[in-house]
């Protein structure tokens, strides 16, 4: 009885699935998977551009700094929400390509309880030592209250942020792209408008900024909870527990993890490089710059959301052919948007830069000028080791991941910051990013060669 109510909910469940994963156009499955995600990543970038705005039109450059210095935190969150999130979404697609979804939800719940539990452990602990944290980060007596009283509130929401982005993860997986968008869109928007309410009408600074985010991403965590909860599609959630799928998901996910810390780690050091230079300016120029990027940087990782459930589900399924086509379809367009993004950064960076600063702070307008036009030449590799980095995960070729992954955001950087800083100083902190990339690039190519032979 209980097999025969299983197969009847699962008919039910193919009566309402609308993309057709196995034999569908590959451009349109493509477009229906990265439009939504590419709104998602606009509209959260955007919030992340707005609320940079707030914080620097509202408490000032200072507060755009410490802002900056937090930034290590959330990638290090981000981090284990791919780390969990993305890997695990990654096998439960192509479980369900496979026809095992109940392969699926055991690797669904073991994610999400883990999730959950770590990240409100991990919270409570850095809460506890937020001050020592701060000072880790690079903060100095001038911007030690400001970072403070920030991480205080994002540090406790830590286990909203994963939650709600590991849950998207799937539920993209899981045939409902365009309710990950809703969730990301609304909550985003909420954001937006707390920020504005907290910061300008009540006036309560760095804590209205940090308690204004913790708000959007539980209200966007609000959102998602329907597709799993009304089982909506094959994955829900279930009193199941398996400690093997779940190391299966975290080696799945090494690679876009690594990934994430590693450019957590990168933008540390740059910190700590323009604090030894006593560059409070240049900090707040790096922490302009990444509010920029986080908008531009959304985008090509649009495309990879887009990827990874069409090639996970194809190669669980078997259809090589179908995982090559999807894989060129995104290196294309992440190579054209690469170009796009520094044309404009190239020459609207002024305009751009004006927004984020108090007129009173125009005075470091031609060094961030300079800086964006030098360090945005990184785009034009990115999208390639972005892309060929997420297409190798979803395919579980981890260890070639792992590898373009750590050459894009570690490896190269880590080597080349120091040189390029003390001989050039702040000039050669930003160029080190793009020299740094094209070398990633070409371990890209090499490392897609071997692994296409391995496909054929």
């Amino acid at each position: 009885m209980p097999q025969n109510a299983t197969q009847d909910t699962e008919l039910q469940i193919q009566k309402k699935e609308r993309l057709d994963l196995r034999n569908g156009n590959i451009l349109r499955l493509f477009f229906s998977y990265s439009l939504p995600a590419f709104v998602s990543m606009l509209v959260l970038s955007t919030y992340v551009i707005v609320d940079g705005i707030f914080v620097g039109r509202g408490i000032g450059e200072l507060g755009l700094a410490a802002i900056g210095l937090s930034v290590p935190i959330f990638t290090f969150f981000t981090g284990m929400e791919l780390l969990f999130g993305i890997g695990g979404a990654a096998l439960a697609s192509m479980s369900l390509g496979a026809g095992k979804p109940l392969k699926a939800r055991i690797i669904f719940n073991s994610t999400i309880y883990i999730t959950i539990i770590f990240g409100a452990l991990l919270g409570v602990v850095l809460f506890i030592f937020r001050e020592a944290t701060a000072r880790a980060l690079g903060a100095n007596d001038e911007l030690m209250p400001y970072l403070v009283e920030y991480l205080g509130v994002v540090l406790l929401g830590g286990a909203v942020i994963m939650a709600q982005s590991v849950l998207c993860s799937f539920a993209r997986n899981d045939k409902a792209p365009n309710l990950t968008m809703i969730s990301f869109v609304v909550g985003s928007l909420c954001n937006i408008i707390l920020n504005y309410i907290f910061i300008f009408v009540w006036g309560w600074g760095m804590f209205g900024a940090a308690f204004s985010t913790i708000l959007g991403h539980f209200i966007g965590l609000v959102i998602i909870l329907k597709h799993f909860l009304c089982k909506d599609g094959k994955l829900w959630f279930m009193l199941v527990f398996s400690i093997s799928a779940f190391k299966k998901s975290l080696i799945s996910g090494i690679s876009p993890s690594m990934s994430e810390f590693a450019f957590g780690i990168i933008i540390l050091f740059m910190n700590l490089l323009l604090s030894s230079l006593d560059s409070t300016q240049g900090i707040a120029i790096l922490s302009i710059m990444l509010y920029v990027s986080s908008v531009c940087f959304g985008c090509i990782l649009a495309l990879s959301h887009g990827l990874q459930p069409i090639v996970s589900y194809n190669f669980g399924a078997k259809l090589l052919n179908r995982v090559r086509e999807s894989f060129k379809i995104a290196i294309t367009f992440a190579l054209i948007f690469g170009i796009a993004i520094y044309v404009v950064i190239f020459f609207y960076t002024p305009q751009i830069a004006r927004i984020f600063l108090k007129p009173s702070e125009s005075a470091i307008l031609p060094d961030l000028v300079a800086a964006a036009r030098i360090y945005f030449l990184g785009y034009l590799f990115v999208g390639f080791d972005i892309i060929s980095a997420a297409f190798l995960q979803a395919i579980g070729r981890i260890k070639g991941s792992v590898i373009i992954s750590l050459c894009h955001n570690l490896i190269f950087m880590a080597i080349l910051l120091p040189i390029m800083a003390r001989i050039y100083g702040e000039s050669g902190i930003w160029a080190s990013y793009p020299i740094a990339l094209s070398c990633a690039f070409i371990v890209s190519i090499i490392v897609l060669k071997c692994e296409f032979k391995g496909l054929k």
